[in-house]
């Protein structure tokens, strides 16, 4: 079992998007261009051909976005909600393909502690959750405890 924690994480979110459209790979490479790196990349599943997606990126990165806000809004008129100064966890363990229930240990211990969870992805041996700063060491310790 392994625990990474990354500071300083900004979640980047875009809401009620026009399913049938490019915003999604236009807003990316738009991002791209102004070298920004983008970490997490989450995308909700379509209800009423709407969707919304996010990523998340480094904090010292928001000068950079902010620059491209107008090229954003004209090509696609997609504003974002930018949240700051979060903190990314990530479970890596074998456990993940190995363990029936694994997942919803992770999920208990964070709802226990109401932890306000603002993007999760996972992978096959890994779990990321971006969390709020203030949630953080309370969520690390009860993750250290539970599976360590």
């Amino acid at each position: 079992m392994k625990i990474e924690v990354t500071e300083n994480v900004s979640a980047v979110s875009f809401n009620n998007i026009p399913l049938n459209k490019t915003i999604m790979e236009d807003t990316l490479k738009i991002v791209a261009d102004a070298e920004i790196n983008v970490d997490m990349i989450s995308m909700t599943a379509p209800t009423s051909e709407i969707f919304s997606f996010g990523f998340t990126m480094n904090d010292e990165d928001t000068p950079k976005l902010l620059g491209v806000m107008p090229k954003l809004r004209e090509k696609e008129s997609v504003v974002p909600m930018i949240n700051s100064s979060n903190r990314k966890i990530v479970i890596k363990t074998n456990e993940m393909t190995e363990t029936i229930g694994f997942a919803a240990r992770v999920f208990e211990i964070l709802n226990r502690l109401d932890a306000m969870i603002l993007l999760i992805t996972t992978g096959v041996d890994e779990i990321s959750v971006l969390i709020r700063d203030a949630d953080a060491d309370a969520v690390v310790a009860a993750f250290e405890k539970e599976f360590g």
